[in-house]
C-alpha cells in the first residue's frame, strides 16, 4: 500500500504511539515491517496519520477478528472509499 501524503501536525516517538493508542510498540513495529503504518517524513517519528491508522487496524482486528491478511484487505478496502468521497466531494 501506499503512503498517504504527510498531513500530519504532530509528531510522536513509538513510545508515544504506544501510550495513545494502545498497541504495543513491538506490534506497531510489526504492522511498519508489513508497510500498514508510516513514520512521518523520513524519521522514526509518528505523525496524527499513524495514529489514525492505528485506530483503525485495531478496530478492524477486534470488530472483524481478522488476521494481518484481512487487515491489509480491508484497510486497503477503506482508504480507497476515503479516496472516491474525496474525489466525489471535489467534484461537487
Amino acid at each position: 500500500m501506499s503512503q498517504p501524503p504527510d498531513q500530519s501536525t504532530g509528531r510522536y516517538s513509538l513510545e508515544i504511539v504506544e501510550e495513545i493508542t494502545g498497541v504495543a510498540s513491538q506490534t506497531i513495529l510489526h504492522y511498519q515491517e508489513h508497510g500498514l503504518v508510516h513514520p512521518a517524513g523520513d524519521g522514526e517519528d509518528f505523525g496524527d496519520d499513524a495514529i489514525h491508522t492505528l485506530r483503525r487496524i485495531e478496530h478492524i482486528r477486534q470488530a472483524c477478528e481478522a488476521n494481518l491478511a484481512g487487515v491489509k484487505l480491508i484497510l486497503g478496502l477503506l482508504e480507497r472509499v476515503d479516496r472516491l468521497e474525496i474525489a466525489l466531494r471535489e467534484r461537487r
